[in-house]
């Protein structure tokens, strides 16, 4: 993941044919919008970051080509820990310039930008490419995306929860609204607000039940709440949609916990 993961992605993008229109067009905004979809949907699985990128060849413009790339590195970047690798937002901000070559002033194009600089911890030059976009068109789904993930990193919530709302009714599908949910439990959590944040958890896990890493979360909040039982529950549902580390983790953490307690009430009762 992240940096290892860049390492092995930039190369293969230099060799990969791309279009060359220079212009914007409907057929290349269709297959940007759903590469990012696409791209939203990345958890650990290199193969939904190939599938993008091939949707993105698919297109007849170079510049959403590009942007879509760039968002893509971003994805690519993203570290176990939740942080990001620096070279891969860097290549993220190269293949965005390559976009904005030609086509300087598409608002769901520049919006990637505001994401870049959101990784990077600069969140003072998010809120001035936000407020440029917006005077250019504050009804941009991505836009309203972008200005909730930076009042979750302001840890603002309820600017956060506003904006969540503004993105949902924005939303055009489904998945797209699930993720929303999911990104405001993130929040929640964050702060420590487990009752909140597994209440968006649940309801996107009702929605979206074949999603191991909702009912990982979902697991989380409950080993945070020590309630044990209802967190191997959910781990174990979670284990069964998929093999994945963290899960395997919290399994681990479970089973030593659970070997804490016997070892406690044996000594307690004599056992």
């Amino acid at each position: 993941m992240g940096k290892e993961l860049t390492a092995k992605l930039l190369p293969t993008l230099q060799k990969m044919p791309w279009p060359q229109n220079p212009h914007v067009t409907d057929l290349g905004r269709r297959a940007y919008e759903i590469a990012i979809d696409t791209i939203d949907s990345y958890r650990d699985d290199p193969k939904v970051l190939a599938a993008a990128l091939r949707a993105l060849q698919s297109c007849d413009s170079r510049p959403y080509a590009m942007a879509g790339v760039a968002y893509a590195l971003i994805a690519a970047a993203r570290e176990a820990d939740g942080t990001y690798a620096s070279e891969g937002l860097e290549a993220a901000l190269r293949w965005l310039e390559k976009a904005q070559e030609t086509e300087p002033d598409v608002v769901d194009i520049n919006v990637v930008e505001a994401f870049i600089y959101l990784h990077e911890g600069r969140l003072d030059d998010v809120r001035l490419v936000l407020d440029y976009l917006q005077a250019q068109d504050p009804y941009s789904y991505y836009v309203q995306v972008a200005e909730f993930a930076y009042w979750l990193a302001r840890q603002d919530l309820e600017q956060a929860q506003s904006w969540f709302d503004s993105a949902s009714e924005a939303a055009r599908t489904v998945p797209q609204r699930l993720r929303l949910l999911s990104q405001m439990g993130d929040g929640y959590a964050q702060l420590g607000q487990w009752d909140k944040a597994l209440v968006k958890y649940e309801e996107a896990a009702h929605f979206d039940a074949e999603n191991h890493w909702l009912w990982h979360q979902i697991s989380q909040i409950h080993w945070q709440q020590q309630n044990y039982e209802e967190a191997e529950r959910f781990n174990q549902r979670a284990l069964k949609l998929r093999d994945f580390p963290e899960g395997r983790q919290m399994a681990a953490a479970l089973k030593e916990k659970k070997g804490s307690d016997t070892g406690m009430l044996g000594r307690l009762f004599g056992r």
